[in-house]
């Protein structure tokens, strides 16, 4: 009898990601590119701004403080826990895009280092929620975490009613990043844009380097990520009230479901499952 390797048994792992030219791995970078394009040379940012920032004011403060929270970098880590020694390639996926949207982000807004709305405009003239934020506008943050989730998810061979969810509520939280008035039409499509193209280059790495999906690597990773999840929402609900005001309840329902949904797989990832 042949005895596989370690490396071997991950060679022989199945790919579980969408065609290559899936419409699924390029339409929304493509769209995000087009309409980019087409606010710049129209010269439509602040135009557009005005439209959707009064608009959705309707919505309430609320709506729109509970939306941008699920795009903060401290509280996305969470959403990786139901994954923990369920689906070692997503775990690895997700901590990959995590690093590399870090360093897209922070890049970007190093390189530009452009104006939010309350530097450029009149605070009386659009909606503000929260702290008037001023500098380092492009690209959103909040937008290219909740994209390169969004991008994760609809790479996989999944249900699409998931895929179109994830979407959705990727989209609704750019959106928010506009109605709370701190980010541009543009800084919102270019992170669409990038927070997308993140999430295929960590689909395209983790599928080329295999190291992250050892169980011994996938276990320092959930000894490290279960209390950092904690911790974070700790940390936004101490740190971070005045801009996230009211969404306690959220925070602590979000950890305790993802923490409660990630015990089996980390049962049976460090063998205590019978």
């Amino acid at each position: 009898m042949t005895i596989k390797t370690n490396s071997e048994k991950l060679a022989l792992l199945p790919d579980t990601t969408v065609a290559f030219n899936s419409p699924w791995r390029w339409g929304v970078p493509l769209f995000a590119l087009t309409a980019l394009s087409i606010v710049f040379a129209l010269n439509g940012n602040v135009p557009i701004f005005y439209f959707m920032n009064r608009i959705m004011s309707y919505a309430g403060d609320g709506f729109w403080i509970h939306l941008s929270l699920l795009g903060d970098g401290q509280l996305v880590i969470l959403f990786v826990l139901p994954f923990i020694g369920r689906r070692p390639d997503v775990v690895w996926q997700f901590l990959l895009a995590f690093l590399i949207a870090g360093l897209f982000v922070h890049g970007m807004k190093e390189l530009f280092s452009a104006l939010r709305p309350p530097a450029s405009l009149l605070a009386e003239s659009f909606h503000l929620i929260g702290p008037a934020l001023r500098n380092n506008a492009f690209p959103s943050g909040h937008t290219t975490a909740a994209f390169a989730l969004a991008g994760l998810v609809c790479v996989q061979k999944t249900d699409i009613r998931l895929k179109m969810l994830a979407l959705l509520l990727a989209m609704f939280v750019g959106f928010s990043r506009i109605a709370s008035g701190v980010h541009w039409p543009l800084d919102v499509l270019g992170a669409v844009f990038g927070g997308w193209m993140v999430a295929i280059a960590a689909v395209w790495v983790a599928q080329h380097w295999r190291a992250g999906l050892n169980v011994w690597v996938q276990r320092i990773f959930a000894l490290i990520v279960t209390p950092l999840s904690v911790w974070a929402v700790w940390s936004l609900w101490q740190h971070l009230d005045d801009v996230y005001p009211g969404t306690g309840l959220m925070k602590v329902l979000l950890l305790a479901a993802c923490l409660v949904l990630s015990i089996p797989g980390q049962l049976r990832l460090f063998n205590l499952k019978r």
